[in-house]
């Protein structure tokens, strides 16, 4: 842990994992300069960690300074050395694509333009890639299936997978399907809100592929999976339906995620005898109390004046 305020700094055990993931990000985004780095921190730019106080870069810049070495020199273990090799090589790779005069192929620099750009939201970049429709999908889903893209080390911060899942949603190309279904549930690199947007985008296609997968047996991720993108198409009789009938299922009870998300794909249901039947089901004593509380407040939803 880091030292007080005041103890000599030769007595400071760099030991801290948070310490290691600084300085990997300072030497793949900022060649290797804390002055550089903490000047795009105070600038709230678009790649900052917020685990990253400017207070722990500055002590570390101040270590590093009073010790008059290289900290990622002292402290990088190979594996570490050779992930920030690799994002710097790609950021090379990057920069030689502009080096190019004449490109026949305008997309990978399109592609460039949205992973490097410092704009949040990357409006301009993202209509651009989209106003190349259907031709431009194939780069657009091996992109997104490149695990680099996820990692903030690398260029594009681990934001790039949530710009290409808008990319894909509003080209509506069904050829993104699998791709987007497969990155549901992935974490934290991008809201699955925006891939439940590429996916009703994408309309009776995407629903057809869910209601397929989310029927599978044996039970696996794939159903859970499934569970999840078809709530772009909750208000869907025939998803709501679907998934009620799925519900019934005792093994499928036994699941919290998934019993939770074909819950909440039910809110479409509009037979009342089928939303009868579901408010007899929550009184059920094998069902798990969290089920149960999400099936209360779909019940509200539909108890309401405007329902």
């Amino acid at each position: 842990m880091m030292q007080e305020s005041g103890e000599p700094f030769e007595h400071y055990p760099l030991v801290d994992a948070m310490d290691h993931e600084i300085l990997m990000h300072r030497d793949a985004h900022f060649g290797g300069l804390f002055s550089v780095m903490l000047d795009y921190y105070k600038g709230e730019g678009k790649g900052i960690q917020p685990d990253f106080t400017i207070e722990r870069i500055e002590r570390l810049a101040a270590l590093e300074a009073e010790m008059k070495e290289n900290l990622a020199a002292l402290f990088f273990t190979a594996l570490e050395a050779q992930k920030v090799a690799d994002a710097r090589a790609a950021y090379q790779n990057l920069r030689s694509i502009y080096e190019i005069q004449n490109q026949q192929n305008r997309f990978p620099r399109l592609i460039a333009d949205l992973i490097l750009s410092e704009d949040e939201e990357a409006e301009k970049e993202v209509n651009a890639i989209v106003a190349e429709k259907d031709k431009i999908v194939p780069l657009l889903v091996e992109c997104l299936g490149n695990e680099q893209f996820y990692d903030p080390i690398f260029p594009g911060y681990g934001l790039l997978p949530s710009l290409i899942v808008k990319c894909l949603g509003k080209i509506g190309d069904k050829r993104a399907i699998i791709s987007l279904f497969e990155a549901l549930g992935q974490g934290d690199f991008f809201a699955d809100d925006q891939i439940l947007r590429a996916l009703k985008a994408i309309g009776d296609p995407a629903k057809a592929f869910l209601l397929k997968v989310v029927c599978g047996k044996p039970l696996n991720e794939d159903n859970e999976r499934a569970a999840i993108g078809l709530l772009a198409f909750k208000e869907n009789p025939e998803v709501a339906n679907t998934c009620f009938n799925l519900l019934k299922n005792e093994d499928i009870q036994k699941r919290p995620c998934l019993s939770t998300y074909l819950a909440l794909a039910c809110i479409g249901l509009q037979d009342e005898h089928l939303r009868q039947e579901f408010r007899q089901m929550v009184t059920q004593p094998q069902l798990n109390a969290m089920l149960k509380e999400d099936m209360k407040g779909i019940i509200h939803s539909w108890d309401q004046p405007d329902q």
